[in-house]
């Protein structure tokens, strides 16, 4: 299976991704599987041994095994990642079926700069849990970070109290930083990702990043010249500076409300 993050190879039992550290949200289903079937495996046992009070002693005995063996062979079969093969097997023939079509999809969208199409339906379609399409694998990371920043931007100028002021800033920093070592291509560096550093990838990096910093530049009041040294900075000073900025934003609106 695929971390639907990063796109590395999972085991069902492991509860983070051992490249990006996020959560594995296969590991959580395997486990409320297992309880279940479990809990099914218990109630079921209890009903047959009731039930085989009623015969005599061998018929009850060869009851009570034959369905303990064929709950334990269920549970193998749900161990052995039986649901998850039968929904990621759906999942692989889908987008085989339609590469055609949702190739051209996020091609066109990628043309036109519609990041949030984009994201939509790479999400929607499971596109990252396949091999399918390896190309568009750092372009979607790239917008869920940039999507989250401006999340954040958003949120903040709903809210746009100084006591959120580091919160924000610091969540803005951590994606941004994301961002720009999948745009520099530090964070991968293995064969896997070649097909995402093409020159035409490239250069839907620069326009998304144009983008990007475009609203950082609105909403963030942040100056070119500080955008310019943006993604030289470590977390901690990005975050600061993006603090700075916000802080900028708050006094202003607090002055236009006072005149």
């Amino acid at each position: 299976m695929k971390c639907p993050t990063c796109g590395a190879n999972l085991q069902i039992e492991d509860e983070k991704c051992p490249f990006c550290g996020n959560p594995n949200p296969f590991a959580v289903k395997h486990r409320q599987d297992m309880r279940r079937y479990h809990r099914e495996f218990q109630e079921t046992r209890q009903e047959v041994e009731k039930k085989a009070r009623r015969y005599n002693s061998f018929t009850a005995k060869v009851t009570v095994i034959a369905v303990l063996f064929v709950m334990v062979i269920v549970m193998i079969f749900v161990g052995g990642e039986g649901p998850f093969y039968i929904w990621s097997s759906q999942l692989e023939r889908d987008v085989e079926k339609n590469a055609g079509q949702y190739r051209q999809m996020l091609r066109d969208y990628e043309e036109e700069g519609n990041w949030r199409a984009f994201y939509a339906l790479y999400d929607a379609k499971y596109i990252g849990f396949t091999d399918e399409m390896q190309e568009y694998r750092v372009l979607e990371f790239m917008i869920a970070d940039y999507k989250g920043v401006l999340n954040e931007l958003t949120r903040y100028r709903d809210q746009e109290t100084e006591a959120d002021v580091s919160a924000s800033a610091s969540r803005i920093a951590n994606h941004l930083d994301s961002y720009y070592k999948a745009a520099g291509r530090i964070t991968y560096e293995g064969q896997y990702y070649d097909e995402s550093y093409t020159p035409e990838r490239q250069e839907s990096y620069a326009r998304i990043t144009k983008d990007l910093e475009a609203a950082l530049f609105t909403f963030g009041h942040l100056t070119k010249e500080e955008l310019a040294l943006l993604p030289d900075y470590s977390v901690a000073k990005k975050s600061a500076l993006i603090e700075e900025g916000l802080l900028r934003e708050t006094a202003k609106n607090r002055k236009e409300g006072e005149e």
